[in-house]
């Protein structure tokens, strides 16, 4: 609980233009918005610009900003779509260079990120209070004992929305595609 009410406060500051608050902001959540766009995108210097242009937007557009899950989730989502978007441009807009001329590291990447956007279609899909609870127990780390605070719901309610949620998932994607989900989403237990 207390985490919350930092990044409320950092949110408030930040719509206000307080430059602590966004550095606040930054300095959380910068490293772990990198990884994701890395893993996305698969390229250091990409990843790095995504991530520069979400904090860039996100500090001109600081009053705009409209947050309906948690803080933490808009970044997260920001930098998901923004990524994807960066490896479609990537390869729309780019001409060959030595990094695109082996034809099976282009296949594979374009894979990589078509199988990324696949995984979150397959999330995006859950019924809104299942995938609200399994973002919060799955995605963001909570424990079951918080995720069942926040929506006043008993631990095992959080249970089986987690596990409906996975049985879902499971008939969405393929077992490789699941297997894959499992691997770079999911914290180790």
């Amino acid at each position: 609980m207390p985490i919350m009410m930092v990044e409320d406060k950092d949110v408030e500051g930040l719509r206000r233009g307080d430059r602590v608050c966004f550095e606040n902001i930054f300095n959380r959540y910068s490293p772990d918005l990198y990884v994701v766009a890395y893993r996305i995108t698969g390229n250091k210097a990409v990843a790095e610009d995504v991530v520069q242009d979400f904090f860039v937007k996100l500090w001109m557009n600081r009053e705009k900003v409209q947050i309906y899950k948690s803080f933490r989730y808009y970044c997260f989502s920001a930098i998901h779509y923004a990524s994807l978007n960066a490896t479609r441009t990537k390869y729309r807009d780019t001409e060959l260079s030595e990094e695109l001329e082996d034809p099976s590291c282009v296949e594979y990447e374009m894979e990589r990120a078509e199988l990324s956007e696949k995984i979150h279609l397959a999330i995006d899909s859950l019924p809104e209070k299942c995938k609200a609870i399994f973002v919060d127990a799955c995605i963001e780390e909570c424990s079951y004992v918080e995720v069942a605070q926040k929506y006043d719901l008993s631990v095992n309610t959080v249970k089986v929305q987690v596990s409906k949620a996975y049985r879902i998932l499971r008939e969405k994607l393929t077992k490789e595609q699941f297997s894959i989900f499992l691997l770079i989403f999911l914290k180790s237990e």
